[in-house]
């Protein structure tokens, strides 16, 4: 009895550690589709409303590390620091993005209320296409990676009490 019952925990265990090596990919895939979502959202905002950029994102709610990304950005927006010091909207912590991606999406929100409308809305549009691209991206990867990852963890577990039994 004391096997099987460290065997269930061992196939809990690495199962949950499949889960945890997913994590990556889900938050990704999150991440892109809220990115995207914000994206239409503000084309729609620039085009027809023009209302402040506060107003605007305090309207719809995100979650996440897209949220964190956001209030990081306003705040350093009100401090005056995002437009004197690229650097300060720092995306280091974000490891489930590769460097191409950091890169873009640094250069996409310092683009946020900079420039005409007309000129944000060209750069928004254009864009658009690389975000669908991203999301779709990151969609197939958690879709093969994420279930992978915990059916490998699964398996392992399996394995392990086929050894100890």
């Amino acid at each position: 009895m004391l096997k099987f019952l460290t065997g269930v925990a061992i196939v809990i265990f690495t199962t949950f550690c499949g889960r945890l090596l997913s994590k990556k990919y889900r938050t990704r895939k999150q991440f892109f589709t809220q990115m995207q979502e914000f994206n239409q959202r503000f084309l729609t905002e620039i085009s027809y409303y023009r209302r402040p950029l506060e107003e605007f994102c305090a309207r719809f709610s995100y979650r996440g590390e897209f949220q964190e990304l956001l209030e990081g950005f306003f705040k350093l927006q009100k401090q005056g620091d995002v437009f004197k010091n690229a650097a300060a909207l720092d995306l280091s912590s974000y490891g489930f993005l590769s460097e191409e991606e950091r890169a873009f999406v640094g250069d996409y929100f310092l683009t946020i209320g900079r420039g005409d409308s007309a000129s944000q809305k060209a750069y928004f549009s254009s864009s658009a296409g690389v975000l669908a691209e991203y999301k779709t991206k990151s969609e197939e990867e958690s879709k093969k990676y994420g279930d992978l990852y915990t059916k490998l963890g699964f398996l392992a577990g399996l394995a392990v009490l086929i050894i100890l039994v």
